[in-house]
């Protein structure tokens, strides 16, 4: 069986952009962005402080659950329901730490 050539490859790197050709050898070009200069506080939570509180009111919520569900263990066999406001506590907790994600998943550097 006959070698190959680099000429014989079709998606050989001589054709891509960000490479260089440095005595024949293809060397990538690598462009490192400056960091953004900071905007104006906008008076809000950070980013990562609204992570903090929406995992620290999440986790009240379900401590909260959790004690409301063992303070009388003979409701906790029979399944009834919880009482409002452990659970609201505990999604609100969530929904502002998927919020602070959804933020920092859109923040333009």
């Amino acid at each position: 069986m006959g070698k190959s050539h680099k000429g014989d490859l079709i998606d050989w790197d001589s054709g891509r952009e960000g490479y260089v050709n440095s005595q024949n050898r293809f060397i990538p070009v690598v462009s490192i962005p400056k960091p953004a200069k900071k905007a104006k506080s906008q008076g809000g939570l950070s980013i990562r402080a609204e992570e903090r509180l929406g995992s620290l009111i999440a986790a009240g919520g379900i401590v909260w659950a959790v004690y409301v569900a063992t303070v009388d263990y003979a409701n906790l066999w029979r399944m009834q329901i919880m009482p409002p406001g452990p659970v609201e506590v505990c999604a609100l907790g969530i929904l502002a730490w998927l919020h602070a994600k959804w933020r920092r998943s859109t923040k333009v550097d």
